[in-house]
């Protein structure tokens, strides 16, 4: 008997290419599957140099704002995992 699709919930809402890779590289060494949303990371209108993620052209710091959404049974490990990315501490203001 197949068995439902399983109930997602975002976890993290990323702005910038740079975060989204943190974010899905801690939940691909945690063993979170994971599915991304929102705007493709992988065009950028403008930017034709390769930076070294893997074989697809990307800026590290280009904007795109996307949603990480995690089965429901991984929600608490995954938000723990992503807490650092998702209430970052703040820059301290220069001396």
């Amino acid at each position: 008997m197949d068995q439902p699709p399983p109930e997602l919930v975002t976890v993290l809402e990323v702005p910038d290419s740079f975060a989204l890779r943190l974010a899905t590289t801690a939940l691909d060494d945690a063993g979170i599957a994971y599915v991304v949303s929102g705007d493709d990371p992988r065009y950028f209108r403008g930017f034709h140099a390769t930076l070294g993620f893997g074989e697809t052209p990307m800026s590290p710091m280009n904007k795109c704002h996307s949603q990480i959404q995690v089965a429901r049974e991984d929600e608490a490990d995954a938000r723990e995992l992503l807490e650092p990315l998702a209430n970052p501490d703040p820059v301290p203001p220069p001396e």
